[in-house]
């Protein structure tokens, strides 16, 4: 045999054998995966079957495009607080707000004369939004909402749409990364 003729013989075992992989691998999905998931006790469909976590949570089109609008009203309706035991509270109530693959983050604390206020916010799934919650510290480690809002987001823009939060006058103002005001919110005391 000659040396061309056995290059062409091991390329066609190669690719004989990526295409079974590739095959077996579609089978694997279709047996085994899924293409809906539990959220808030409704099943919502998915834009694909999935096997693993980590391919479904890095697919930016993860959810079934019909899907959309209900899981941001899903998100967006889901109430929490208004009052918290402690920091556990916060964390399992914003948890099972949460859409599981998507993001959640926090803003830095806000400090004022005799007040302090943690903040987190969550990533609403494919429509640049981002719900916010504001919960003020109070005395014996519990937690009451101050704040709870949507927020839209630049999706071409790596910054949030809300970058610093200050408290005057018993107002949470909200800016911009250009200073600019985008959100008052009275807080009582």
């Amino acid at each position: 045999m000659t040396r061309s003729r056995r290059s062409i013989v091991a390329l066609g075992i190669f690719l004989a054998s990526v295409g079974a992989v590739v095959l077996g691998r579609m089978a694997y999905v279709e047996a085994f995966g899924s293409d809906e998931m539990d959220y808030r006790g409704e099943k919502i469909r998915l834009s694909k079957k999935y096997v693993d976590y980590d391919d479904y949570k890095n697919d930016p089109a993860n959810l079934a495009a019909s899907e959309i609008p209900r899981v941001e009203k899903l998100m967006t309706d889901a109430k929490v607080g208004p009052l918290f035991a402690d920091w556990h509270d916060v964390a399992r109530q914003l948890s099972n707000i949460k859409v599981p693959g998507y993001g959640m983050g926090s803003a830095d604390d806000v400090v004022a004369v005799g007040r302090e206020f943690a903040v987190r916010f969550m990533e609403i799934p494919q429509v640049a939004k981002e719900r916010y919650f504001v919960l003020e510290k109070l005395e014996g480690g519990r937690f009451r909402l101050a704040d709870d809002f949507v927020a839209p987001r630049d999706p071409g823009s790596a910054f949030a749409r809300i970058s610093s939060i200050r408290l005057a006058d018993d107002r949470l103002i909200y800016a911009d990364r250009n200073g600019r005001v985008v959100r008052e919110t009275p807080v009582a005391r």
